[in-house]
């Protein structure tokens, strides 16, 4: 997931200068039926690098019309360039509610109907409970939570009916983390807006969906975890483990959940929420089969913590 917080709220237009991912579940939705792409406008918040990246990437080669939003100008400079097709970018920070507000503006007064929308920006953090700080707590929750929702709630005059809303969640959203609370409680109440949005949508035919990963190899998990070392042996050697056992080169390639995503945006019948990757399915159904209390005993034991439940 791209990783932003401000910007300069500027559109610049450039030219050519709960189903299951994976090898298997690709070749199983091989005859399926796919909804066309080419022509079609698609929004990707956070696209310009990572899961954001790979999914512009898989779209363009579908000649989609893309709408980028991230906050990393040079990113999305280099985004254009890569992709060598027209692209619309947006340079701005979704928490600053004068540049969505702009942005949404900008849609309805060129009458611009999207057919997809992809939220893929987010921030991480990693930090035990009793350590963490005001501005910590509320940074996730601002950019994870409040303002996903709240840029989703203003794109939806804009949105053509049929249209996807894709947000890309983690598997810790299924059960939370150690040393991850509040990342986990940010991806948590996104799956619960979701599910909720899916029914009040429905007369519209908006259909929003989820794409659940495990670790994915983006360097995202090696971000926002400035924790110091306090004395406590049990949190800070705790946290240690933590932070060494998520390490993003252990995950998958995002390329495979950008598969997951453009598959949600294109096919006929998606799966509400598409779970991506070994860790996504371990947590998803450990929790669904065994139970949310030995469900955290066996994520107390990955991590090497006694579990009290």
């Amino acid at each position: 997931m791209s990783h932003w917080m401000v910007a300069d709220g500027s559109a610049r237009s450039h030219k050519a200068a709960t189903g299951v991912m994976g090898k298997k579940g690709a070749r199983s939705r091989r005859f399926e039926h796919m909804r066309e792409v080419q022509g079609q406008s698609f929004l990707v918040v956070g696209g310009a690098k990572g899961i954001g990246q790979a999914t512009c990437t898989r779209l363009a080669a579908k000649n989609a019309k893309l709408l980028v939003i991230d906050v990393d100008a040079r990113a999305l400079d280099g985004l254009a360039e890569a992709l060598q097709q027209d692209i619309e970018t947006w340079c701005f920070d979704m928490t600053k509610r004068a540049d969505v507000t702009a942005f949404c503006h900008s849609l309805t007064e060129r009458d611009v109907k999207l057919d997809g929308v992809v939220m893929s920006a987010a921030v991480h953090g990693g930090c035990p409970a009793e350590a963490m700080s005001d501005a910590f707590i509320e940074r996730i929750i601002e950019v994870n939570l409040t303002s996903h929702v709240a840029f989703v709630r203003d794109l939806l005059p804009s949105l053509r009916d049929g249209a996807r809303i894709v947000g890309i969640s983690s598997n810790c959203a299924d059960i939370g983390i150690p040393m991850e609370s509040i990342y986990a409680a940010s991806k948590a109440g996104i799956e619960r807006f979701y599910e909720a949005l899916a029914i009040e949508l429905s007369d519209r035919r908006i259909r929003p969906l989820l794409i659940q990963p495990g670790n994915v190899n983006t360097g995202f998990n090696e971000t926002g975890n400035d924790y110091q070392p306090t004395g406590d042996g049990f949190i800070d050697e705790g946290y240690r483990r933590v932070i060494a056992r998520i390490d993003s080169s252990n995950g998958i390639d995002p390329g495979a959940v950008a598969d997951a995503t453009v598959h949600a945006l294109t096919a006929r019948r998606p799966s509400f929420r598409t779970l991506v990757g070994m860790n996504a399915l371990k947590t998803h159904w450990a929790k669904r089969l065994l139970g949310t209390d030995l469900a955290l005993r066996l994520m107390a034991k990955f991590f090497g913590f006694r579990s009290a439940h």
